[in-house]
C-alpha cells in the first residue's frame, strides 16, 4: 500500500498526464481544421514548443490543485471526485468558454472541443484520486 504522500504524487502526476492527453485530444487533435476558421486568432510561428511545455506546466498545476483541493475537502472517493470535478467544471471552465465564445471569434465546434475537454480532463483527474487516494 503506498503512504499517503507517495499516493497523492503519484496521482498528481497520473491526473498531469491524464490531463496532458486530453488536452491533446480535445485541444489538439478534434476539429482541428476548424480552428482556421478564424486564424488571425490563433498565435503562429516560433516558439511554439515554449508554449506547449508551458502548458503542460499548467496541467501539473491543475493536476496537483485539484488532488490538494479532493484531499482538503475529504473527496477521495471516485464518486466524491467526480463531483468535485463536475461542480469545478460548471463554476470556472464552462461560463469562461461560453463568455470567450460571446467576444472572441472561435469556431463553435472548438469552443465545444475545449470546454468538453475540461470536464474530460478534470473527471480523468478525478479518477486518478479515487483510484489512488479513495
Amino acid at each position: 500500500m503506498l503512504s499517503v504522500s507517495l499516493a497523492m504524487v503519484a496521482a498528481i502526476v497520473a491526473g498531469a498526464i491524464l490531463g496532458s492527453l486530453t488536452d491533446w485530444l480535445f485541444a489538439g487533435v478534434l476539429f482541428h481544421d476548424r480552428y482556421q476558421t478564424y486564424p488571425e486568432v490563433w498565435r503562429t510561428g516560433a516558439g511554439e514548443a515554449k508554449r506547449i511545455i508551458a502548458a503542460q506546466a499548467l496541467a501539473l498545476l491543475t493536476s496537483a490543485a485539484f488532488v490538494a483541493l479532493a484531499a482538503c475537502v475529504g473527496r477521495t472517493t471516485l464518486a466524491g471526485a467526480a463531483k468535485l470535478a463536475l461542480a469545478i467544471w460548471l463554476i470556472g471552465p464552462l461560463p469562461m468558454f461560453l463568455a470567450n465564445h460571446m467576444f472572441i471569434k472561435i469556431d463553435p465546434r472548438v469552443t465545444a472541443s475545449h470546454a468538453i475537454g475540461w470536464l474530460a480532463k478534470l473527471l480523468l483527474i478525478a479518477a486518478a484520486v479515487g483510484l489512488l487516494l479513495g
